[in-house]
């Protein structure tokens, strides 16, 4: 295989990881995340990353001979999407199920997210409708609700979730257009500009969350276990992860990369067998079946052609 080839496939390898590591985030949270409040965790999960993502962010650009300049628009776009992936992403999905379950939200709360993108590429003529892109999709979906279908709690639709199912599906809809606005951005600017700037914007959105709800015997009364938790989601599932895929985000395009989205239940699943020794159901096989079959119609759908990296481009601002 050539190496151009071969390179062609590092976005593609690269989501697999983010989703191995968001698969192994979700057992994580299981074991030591329930030991802390929702927005404190998520506000202390942004806020401990600022430090070495400015300090990175200053060494590439020193090294690069390059100056921090970011378009005013851009700059308020960025930290809008901050906002949004901290409070009305991972916020919403946690307060969301309080009045659901963890099968609808895997459904509700990610699995609409490639198809609210893929409606959203095709209105803007982003992306040419095909055969693969109609069958891959749907095949994707059902096959993330037969994962999370089998024994009690699995998914269902009624009275008593519908307050959590209409929020999850808000966050899928949110989750659409961070996508397509972060994909706007990696094709102008450095990466750890952006993570950096989206980052910030997320912890300074959870902090007064932060200071209301913490103090010293909060943090005292938090397990060693806990405390790993939070230094895995900050730094593999975060950090790391949001870097990779929004260097892959930038190379596939909103649509392709959103249909990744549909791993996590099994990469999850994985996690659970391994780290838990949860059992792995029929449904699970089944259904991780489909979404490997769906996965490889679409990302093999040669009429949507890959993003190119981000360009330099001269802009007044910070």
């Amino acid at each position: 295989m050539s190496s151009n080839r071969l390179s062609h496939w590092y976005p593609h390898a690269g989501f697999v990881l983010v989703y191995v590591l968001w698969g192994i985030n979700l057992t994580s949270m299981k074991i030591g995340g329930t030991e802390w409040d929702p927005l404190v965790f998520n506000g202390l999960r942004f806020a401990s990353m600022i430090p070495i993502l400015w300090v990175y962010t200053y060494f590439y650009y020193r090294s690069h001979s390059l100056k921090p300049r970011i378009a005013a628009g851009d700059l308020l776009l960025i930290c809008g999407l901050g906002i949004l992936n901290a409070v009305g992403m991972e916020a919403m999905l946690q307060y969301a199920l309080q009045f659901s379950n963890s099968a609808n939200g895997a459904v509700l709360g990610r699995g609409f997210m490639p198809v609210i993108t893929v409606v959203i590429a095709l209105f803007a003529r982003q992306v040419r409708p095909t055969w693969r892109i109609f069958v891959g999709i749907p095949l994707a979906l059902i096959s993330v609700i037969v994962i999370v279908s089998g024994g009690a709690g699995g998914f269902h639709l009624g009275a008593d979730t519908m307050k959590g199912d209409v929020l999850l599906l808000m966050r899928s809809v949110m989750g659409a257009i961070y996508l397509i606005g972060m994909n706007r951005l990696v094709k102008r600017y450095p990466l750890p500009l952006l993570i950096s700037l989206e980052m910030t914007a997320g912890a300074l959105s959870l902090l007064p969350f932060v200071l209301w709800r913490a103090d010293a015997a909060y943090f005292a009364a938090i397990s060693t276990t806990g405390w790993i938790s939070l230094i895995y989601t900050s730094l593999l599932a975060t950090a790391l992860g949001f870097s990779i895929h929004n260097w892959s985000l930038g190379r596939l395009g909103p649509f392709k990369s959103s249909a990744y989205g549909y791993l996590l239940p099994v990469t999850a699943a994985i996690a659970g067998y391994f780290i838990l020794q949860e059992s792995i159901s029929l449904y699970q096989c089944v259904g991780g079946a489909g979404v490997l079959t769906a996965m490889y119609l679409v990302q093999r759908d040669r009429n949507q052609a890959a993003k190119p990296a981000y360009r330099r481009e001269p802009a007044a601002g910070l």
